[in-house]
């Protein structure tokens, strides 16, 4: 029996406990677990193969808080096993024992003081960088935005699937052949750094920025319903009341302290999908509308050191790019353009001394994204990286000098990485992270996000989703044909096509294009598939059709144009999808064998991602994009509203089933789904659930015998770190 282990690092199985930094450690890798779920397993080593019971852990560990406390548990050991790699169904480390409690069932063991000092190998090396002009663009105000996803669904995964262990193993695989041409010999490895909790808050406290003075905390907060707002708490009590800034219906997507701490500047969303630069007076407690910006929902907005300017994302002329403004409202001018088709210039950060700015740029043909440095005083644009990471989240200056701390997806970890300039190269720091953001004192804010997201099956009989396939792994986006299942697993590192049988037999992948694939829909007879991904020359992103018994996929388009999840005719010959491929979004349709040219068809609202023809193929149901509203389309193009949801419920994913009927899934004060029989005008709740079962964006499908399959949400906390 270990006598501390809350002080002392041990060993279980083959991973090394840091119960006082929260972390795991296995040879180079390093995992960070929240407070009550390393308290847990503190717990459990301290009785290691005896049985823990879980009074005895909601006495020891929740205060014997019984109210709170079965739901915590269970989220707790699911964070255990997920850290440690363990399956519950064949388990190496912590055993469920039935009706009893928990128990470690690996070796645990005490390490010695020398093994303590033994440090983590490092993989660094170095890349060449790329340098680049960009033409200085015209000044030119910026226009409306589009519409685009919702920041906590970003955070949780990135365009519903986790998106960087591809770009993760490229940035290994070039760091090792970039080593071996130059000869250069890896530098040494660092001790690990150390972060401290600002924030350990219910939902995702997903931004943050201490004040120049370091006495208050901005952040923003999703607290499991409705948007992701501003607000402000003293930052050494955690326990401190936080106020709100921003409204109700805006939804914050970047923040900056102004260098006097009077001011606070901060990007937002409106309902309608437009957004606003505001800028807000702490004096006054009073804001002002500075310009519109675009809303990408990745953090878009930095202050510069020395206060003269804002750096924010926009398009102006139907060209992104990096706009500068002074905080009074004067000098708007564009900085950046972004290369055409591509999103707009994001997630800048500025230099300590206020001369370099640091973003991100998006490759149109393959949707990757890359670091670049601005120098503001001869325009100078520099491509610092060619990591092609299709997970990038947040980038931000590290103390006083050019050196980066940037986040990048490692299949379903967003990772903290350290960018040395002078070397061209890319450093895990050993700590899990999201959108760091630069304090006046050189250390980092950043989110510590937690969160997986696997398929269950909903028989609505019972009214509780049971996990249906088991996966370590984020498995998203399920599909049902026939009798089995299409879904998305990035479960080999890369977001692949996955399939499911009924029988209970494992699931099968169905692609290997080791880049991006999302949103499969089956043909009638379960033969086919398309689906949106990287199956174009180069990677390149399009919309892609394979044939279930083969392993070769076709490009039906290599267009690099965003496309939404597609929807088979009956008839098996046909489907529409919804995509901004023409310049702007509208429904398609293809024939599937591609003998002719996609056609464009004319909608009245313009769509959302969703379609879905009825089961006569004589009709067909779509979502009006920025709205919740959804419009039944006749083949002769009439139109209608179909019936709403109430008022204080916000629709979240929705299918039609095989007699005509709407099903909904809606969430409120509770998770709904919700069957509208539309020829009848009736309504009826087939199931409700607690805020939080389903992820914020959970998709749906129905199966053969009427009951879903949906995503499930195992655990969707984020929580603010404070790195020194």
């Amino acid at each position: 029996m270990l006598k501390n282990p809350e002080h002392e690092r041990f060993q279980l199985g083959e991973w090394i406990v840091d119960a006082a930094g929260n972390r795991l450690q296995r040879g180079e890798e390093t995992r960070a677990l929240r407070h009550k779920a390393m308290a847990l397993l503190v717990l459990l080593a301290r009785h290691p193969g005896e049985t823990v019971s879980r009074d005895e852990i909601v006495a020891r560990i929740w205060d014997g808080n019984q109210f709170v406390a079965p739901k915590a548990i269970n989220t707790a050991v699911w964070a255990l096993r997920q850290a440690l790699g363990d399956d519950p169904d064949s388990p190496r480390y912590l055993e469920t024992v039935a009706k009893k409690g928990y128990r470690l069932i690996a070796p645990v063991s005490a390490i010695t003081r020398v093994e303590e000092t033994a440090t983590v190998a490092d993989p660094s090396a170095s890349l060449p960088p790329v340098a680049a002009v960009d033409p200085a663009p015209a000044i030119t105000p910026p226009a409306g935005p589009r519409h685009g996803p919702r920041w906590a669904a970003a955070l949780l995964v990135t365009g519903l699937a986790a998106l960087g262990g591809w770009a993760w193993s490229t940035l290994t695989a070039s760091s090792s052949s970039s080593s071996s041409n130059t000869g250069q010999t890896p530098e040494a490895p660092s001790n690990l750094p150390q972060a401290q909790p600002l924030s350990q808050a219910p939902g995702q406290e997903y931004l943050g920025q201490l004040s120049p003075d370091g006495s208050q905390l901005a952040f923003a907060w999703w607290q499991g319903q409705g948007v992701g707002r501003l607000y402000l708490r003293a930052a050494a009590d955690g326990a401190a009341e936080a106020r709100a800034i921003s409204p109700i219906d805006e939804e914050v997507s970047g923040l900056a302290w102004a260098p006097d701490g009077q001011a606070l500047a901060y990007v937002a969303t409106q309902a309608g999908g437009s957004c606003t630069l505001w800028i807000y007076r702490l004096a006054t407690q009073s804001r002002q509308a500075l310009a519109a910006c675009q809303a990408l929902f990745t953090p878009s907005l930095d202050w510069s050191p020395d206060g003269r300017w804002l750096a924010f994302s926009a398009t102006a002329e139907g060209v992104g790019g990096l706009f500068l403004i002074a905080p009074d409202g004067s000098g708007l001018r564009r900085l950046s353009s972004a290369p055409p088709a591509a999103m707009a210039d994001h997630q800048p950060a500025w230099s300590a001394d206020s001369r370099h700015l640091a973003f991100a740029r998006q490759d149109p043909a393959d949707g990757s994204r890359d670091l670049h440095e601005l120098t503001l005083a001869s325009g100078t644009l520099t491509r610092l990286s060619q990591l092609k990471l299709y997970g990038l989240h947040g980038i931000s200056y590290r103390g006083q000098g050019r050196e980066l701390v940037f986040s990048a997806t490692q299949q379903d970890r967003r990772m903290l990485l350290h960018w040395d300039p002078a070397r061209a190269s890319a450093r895990p720091l050993g700590l899990e992270g999201s959108a760091p953001k630069r304090n006046a004192d050189g250390s980092i804010v950043y989110a510590l996000l937690r969160a997986h997201t696997s398929i269950a099956r909903l028989r609505w009989g019972s009214g509780v989703p049971e996990r249906a396939i088991s996966s370590v792994a984020n498995d998203r986006a399920p599909t049902a044909a026939g009798q089995g299942l299409a879904f998305v697993s990035n479960r080999t590192g890369h977001p692949e096509i996955w399939w499911a049988d009924s029988d209970s037999t494992p699931p099968r992948r169905l692609t290997a294009l080791e880049g991006l694939s999302s949103s499969p829909a089956v043909s009638p007879d379960a033969s086919q598939l398309v689906f949106a991904g990287s199956c174009g020359p180069g990677k390149r992103m399009g919309l892609c059709r394979l044939e279930r018994a083969g392993t070769e996929v076709q490009a039906l388009t290599a267009d690099a144009a965003e496309y939404g999840r597609a929807s088979w005719h009956p008839g098996g010959r046909e489907f529409v999808v919804a995509s901004d491929r023409g310049g702007g979004w509208q429904l398609w349709r293809f024939r599937a064998d591609g003998s002719q040219a996609p056609q464009a068809l004319r909608t009245e609202q313009v769509p959302g991602p969703q379609v879905q023809w009825a089961a006569d193929g004589r009709s067909l149901v779509y979502q009006a994009r920025g709205s919740q509203r959804l419009r039944l389309r006749s083949a002769e193009g009439q139109e209608r509203d179909l019936p709403g949801l109430p008022p204080e419920e916000s629709l979240v994913d929705w299918q039609l089933s095989p007699d005509g009927a709407l099903l909904v899934l809606s969430r409120g004060s509770r998770e709904r789904f919700r069957r509208f029989e539309l020829g009848k005008g009736r309504q009826t709740v087939l199931s409700a659930h607690p805020l939080g079962t389903f992820p914020e964006l959970a998709r749906f499908s129905l199966a053969a015998d009427g009951s879903a399959w949906v995503e499930l949400s195992n655990t969707a906390v984020a929580d603010l770190m404070h790195l020194r």
